[in-house]
């Protein structure tokens, strides 16, 4: 998984909602700007743009000689597309359950870094291994995380999908400006600054669009 974290790595996880691009338009398209409004199709699109894109590659990474079997084209992306559909609909059964998790994760590794900091800031001194304060820490806020994340589920899902399709609606914006020469030049400063530019954008035009929209419905 080391080529994963790497800027070349990144093309394990841009090639698919490149190669796809129709597919990553419209689901990006709707996670960005109708997420607030149909939640549970979010969370299937959600699960099927998370699945193509990041644990397909992550699949394919870990099991190489899936990549033999899959080295026809038109299986490849049939069997991508199934994994999708499994993914969706996974998460579309057991959305509540996702958000606990999503909202356990999140706010527990934040727990977890502030007590770490707190601890290294202060240099505070254990006769035990500090591990047991920070790993506390993180598991505590992660259930107050999980729990506040279930009750505004609405909100972590729009959230959640407003980035997700935000990232994959800025991917095939950059595929289509790039073209072929992605490979070559994704890696370079100007490029990975304009992915962010878009990226960056198209959030904040999401969160816009979706929670002031819904300030003013509530007001009528």
């Amino acid at each position: 998984m080391e080529n994963a974290v790497t800027p070349d790595g990144l093309l394990i996880y841009l090639k698919p909602i490149i190669e796809l691009w129709y597919y990553s338009l419209i689901a990006g398209l709707f996670l960005v700007f109708a997420a607030k409004f149909v939640e549970k199709i979010s969370i299937a699109l959600l699960g099927f743009i998370i699945g193509i894109n990041v644990l397909f590659p992550v699949l394919l990474d870990q099991i190489p000689k899936l990549n033999e079997w899959l080295s026809d084209p038109a299986y490849y992306q049939i069997s991508m597309l199934v994994f999708g559909v499994i993914v969706a609909a996974v998460l579309f059964a057991l959305y509540k359950s996702f958000v606990f998790i999503a909202g356990f994760g999140v706010i527990g590794l934040i727990g977890y870094y502030l007590a770490d900091f707190t601890i290294k800031f202060f240099d505070i001194q254990f006769t035990f291994n500090p591990l047991y304060i920070t790993a506390t820490a993180g598991i505590i806020f992660g259930i107050l995380g999980g729990i506040i994340s279930s009750k505004k589920s609405s909100e972590v899902i729009t959230v959640m999908s407003i980035l997700v399709g935000s990232a994959a609606l800025s991917a095939v914006i950059l595929g289509f400006i790039l073209g072929e020469s992605i490979q070559d030049k994704i890696t370079q400063p100007l490029y990975s600054s304009i992915f962010i530019a878009i990226f960056l954008v198209l959030v904040i035009l999401g969160f816009v669009w979706n929670f002031r929209k819904s300030k003013k419905s509530e007001v009528t």
